[in-house]
């Protein structure tokens, strides 16, 4: 030791509550619903969140080739997955006990489905595995052939132990089969000769007490019939007599029987020792199923959202395309709805999103749908993105979402909220994913942006991931001049008055408070009012913003326009893609003479602002603190 002590992080997931928040609780409900056996049931609620980059990239790629093995394999065992450890562990515990025929039935059962589990996931072609990755949950694992054998040499297929399990049962039950046969003979001529005499009820039929053959005999004959009572009918008019003549055979019989018995107890209990024997391997037997239906129930889940493997790569990312929250999804298809998928990116230069726009746009959406993604990913599980889409792994994710009040602790929200905020602060670092909503909400607007416009730094400083909603203006400001932030607006259609549950990145959103008041009936005098209580400088920021809304809006009715165009046939599809390929040819001869400083702003329209950058046909304009990205083609030159 070199007196040094080695300092160790802590990976936190916050809060306690996480996976319902995020709704994880309902895909490992599905991952149940999926599971063939106790033992997976088991692994699906010991699943949890990962850390180490080879354990998930490997349990993706054995999750993504289970995908690929059920949809080649149609001989997957599906039943008699009985779990038998409880009478294992009794019998290793206490000598004395021994498992029964049906136990050893489904322990039987257990080890046949081991060994189709084991060819299946160890199948190869040519000597190369057709699942590497699943093939390696097979290491170690001992499919125990002869006692599979020997348990079905001993137990038949109902249950019953074998003749041949010894040479001495074999022999016992020859002696049976002799001895009842005898005794069949010499009753049936007894009872011939008691009905031929009369002695017999006739009303009631020969039958069988306390294991002998006997005669229903007349009451009032029972002095004339030799033999032992055993019974007599409810009313006394009629005794049940077992012959003299059987009863020697009889005894025999039931001596016989005693000795099967005991014969089928010592195998039986010379088959528990083998269980015994073989506990360890069993255990792993147990372990190997388990894994292989977690895996299966994954793969089916999987199959069920459309989730596949992103790109995952050792380091703090998400860069994601056509991302969906798979309940929320599933909710929709139901009702025939459809879901718009989740474009998102979070990288160095840009790590922390703040999300804002109107209210119902979507903006809690987006963060869960990034919080549970990103939990499922670390849980060893695809995830409904495109397969070029990029993840990364975090250490710690920390989310904060409204509950109202804390009742339990007499806490207001804002208070809960700064209890979170400060607990972020304490434990955040480079490699760790915040999701913050309505952040700084909750008290005095001025205050509360003040608090949370300060904690954004202090996060920001600590290299974090994240995504933040709020309505604050000075969050919005602050993301646009500070590196290592980026503003996100969910697109709202103002001409129809509706969201559209879609994230743009690059700049803030409006909050559309005013124009959704006036559509929902608000008096025009409240709104004049209202307006005139708003400093100038807001009002304007807020129509530049919804002016840039509005142009992605357009720009994205455009393309699903000429999505839907193209779906077409195909000479219809050409009088549309035509013009448009003329418009852009023009547009690259033609380009705007503008340079980094020029003065500008949108033509017709806006407020002026300075060019600090121009990337091909677009610009990044500086308005009154704030970045706003343009088309060239929509500005002009300004004097003001």
């Amino acid at each position: 030791m070199n007196g040094h002590l080695t300092r160790y992080r802590i990976n936190m997931i916050f809060p306690n509550n996480y996976e319902e928040k995020c709704g994880f609780n309902v895909i490992r409900e599905m991952l149940i619903d999926r599971c063939l056996s106790p033992f997976g049931v088991e692994r699906v609620n010991r699943l949890t969140v990962q850390y180490d980059y080879q354990v998930i990239n490997n349990q993706l790629n054995q999750v993504r080739e289970f995908v690929q093995l059920l949809n080649a394999e149609r001989s997957f065992p599906l039943d008699n997955y009985t779990d038998t450890r409880t009478i294992v562990s009794q019998v290793m515990t206490d000598h004395g006990l021994w498992c029964i025929t049906e136990e050893f039935i489904a322990i039987k059962h257990t080890l046949l489905n081991a060994e189709k589990l084991y060819h299946i996931i160890t199948s190869q072609v040519h000597q190369v595995y057709s699942y590497p990755t699943v093939a390696l949950v097979g290491q170690g694992v001992v499919l125990l052939s002869d006692l599979l054998e020997r348990i079905d040499q001993v137990i038949d297929k109902n249950g019953q132990v074998r003749d041949s399990a010894s040479k001495v049962l074999a022999a016992i039950r020859k002696e049976k089969v002799q001895v009842a046969n005898t005794i069949q003979k010499k009753f049936d001529t007894i009872w011939r000769k008691a009905q031929a005499a009369g002695l017999t009820d006739n009303e009631m039929a020969a039958s069988v007490r306390d294991g002998r053959m006997v005669i229903p005999v007349t009451a009032s004959f029972k002095r004339r019939f030799k033999g032992v009572i055993h019974d007599e009918s409810r009313s006394g008019k009629t005794v049940f007599i077992e012959p003299e003549e059987l009863v020697q055979e009889n005894t025999r019989l039931f001596v016989l029987e005693q000795d099967e018995r005991r014969e089928v107890v010592r195998v039986l209990m010379e088959m528990t020792t083998s269980i015994r024997e073989h506990y360890i391997a069993l255990n792993k037997i147990y372990d190997f199923i388990g894994t292989v239906d977690l895996l299966r129930a994954k793969a089916l889940l999987a199959q069920k959202i459309g989730a596949v493997k992103p790109v995952v790569e050792c380091k703090q990312q998400i860069s994601w395309k056509n991302a969906y929250h798979p309940i929320l999804q599933i909710s929709l298809k139901t009702q025939d709805k459809a879901l718009n998928p989740l474009q998102i990116t979070l990288e160095w230069d840009n790590r922390i999103l703040v999300v804002s726009g109107a209210n119902s746009g979507g903006k809690s959406v987006t963060l869960k749908t990034v919080a549970l993604l990103q939990y499922m990913l670390q849980c060893g599980l695809l995830i409904p993105v495109s397969e070029d889409s990029k993840a990364g792994i975090f250490e710690h994710i920390f989310m904060d979402i409204g509950d109202g009040q804390s009742i339990e602790n007499n806490l207001s929200t804002y208070t809960a909220h700064l209890n979170h905020m400060k607990l972020f602060l304490e434990h955040t670092h480079a490699q760790t994913l915040i999701l913050i909503d309505e952040f700084g909400g909750g008290t005095e607007p001025e205050l509360g942006g003040a608090i949370a416009e300060s904690i954004l730094e202090q996060l920001n400083n600590r290299g974090c991931f994240g995504i933040i909603t709020t309505h604050f203006y000075n969050l919005k400001g602050f993301a646009q001049r500070t590196k290592g932030l980026q503003n996100g607006a969910m697109l709202y259609d103002f001409k129809d008055m509706k969201p559209l549950y879609q994230l743009s990145q690059g700049h803030p959103g409006s909050s559309y408070a005013l124009d959704v008041a006036r559509r929902i009936g608000v008096s025009e005098e409240i709104l004049i009012n209202a307006s005139q209580k708003i400093d100038a400088d807001y009002l304007l920021i807020e129509q530049e913003l919804q002016e840039v809304v509005a142009a992605k809006v357009a720009e994205l009715k455009q393309k699903k326009e000429l999505i839907v165009t193209i779906e077409e046939p195909v000479e219809r599809a050409q009088k549309v893609i035509e013009p448009i390929v003329e418009k852009s040819v023009l547009e690259l001869v033609t380009p705007m003479e503008l340079k980094v400083g020029d003065y500008v702003k949108r033509e017709g329209k806006g407020k002026t602002g300075t060019i600090l950058e121009i990337r091909g046909k677009k610009a990044t304009v500086l308005i009154e603190s704030m970045k706003f990205t343009f088309a060239l083609e929509e500005l002009v030159y300004s004097h003001e």
